[in-house]
């Protein structure tokens, strides 16, 4: 015999939206010892400054860094704000997804990989490990004559979401880091705001243990 559980994060019984525990308003009996996840439902708020804000180049020996508003942007509103806060001519390419910005000789932009040869000159909360930077956005660069060129840049600081249980594990199932507890992952394809639809893959099932005590984890 199945059983159904109806679950929202905004119902839990302790922590966060996405790290919570449940408490179950009846005991229940599972012969089979296996759960998935038949529908999950997430909106979509990321932003995508949410992994970082700032933008860094070189000033002489050291470093300087600028800041644009935590938002949601699209491709040309990024470009603007870029250009901004800089003040750096900068504009956006629709046709290739691209973010093209003026080079000034001597203040070259870096990549995270480079910023760790630096120790100071970070803003508050950034440090060379964890910058804080808008670069996993705007992605790998190349340089044409007087131009640098962000030749491929993802508005959204995630492409995928995982649905993981502290207590749950799926032997016939690996995610990308080789965990198994990954009980469904969820694509975000639609951008901020949407409602996003996954559920467990076809055939899977979780092992779950004894219950000890009325809650899901």
């Amino acid at each position: 015999m199945q059983s159904v559980l109806f679950v929202d994060s905004r119902l839990r019984a302790s922590g966060s939206e996405g790290d919570f525990t449940i408490e179950l308003r009846e005991t229940m009996q599972l012969q089979d010892h296996g759960v998935r996840v038949d529908k999950l439902r997430v909106t979509n708020s990321f932003l995508t400054t949410d992994l970082g804000r700032h933008v860094y180049y070189k000033d002489g020996v050291g470093i300087q860094s600028f800041s644009i508003p935590e938002k949601a942007y699209t491709g040309t509103t990024l470009a603007a704000a870029l250009q901004a806060a800089t003040g750096r001519s900068t504009s956006y390419d629709s046709d290739t997804n691209a973010i093209t910005q003026t080079i000034t000789t001597g203040q070259e932009w870096l990549s995270d990989a480079q910023l760790k040869a630096y120790s100071t000159g970070f803003p508050v909360g950034a440090s060379p490990e964890a910058p804080m930077s808008l670069n996993q956005i705007l992605g790998q660069s190349s340089s044409t004559t007087g131009n640098l060129v962000w030749s491929f840049v993802s508005m959204a600081p995630y492409d995928y979401l995982c649905l993981r249980s502290r207590r749950l594990t799926v032997e016939n199932s690996e995610d990308l880091n080789g965990r198994h507890d990954c009980l469904a992952m969820l694509p975000l394809t639609k951008g901020i705001g949407a409602v996003e639809e996954s559920s467990t893959a076809d055939g899977i099932y979780m092992k779950l243990p004894i219950f000890d005590e009325p809650a899901l984890y």
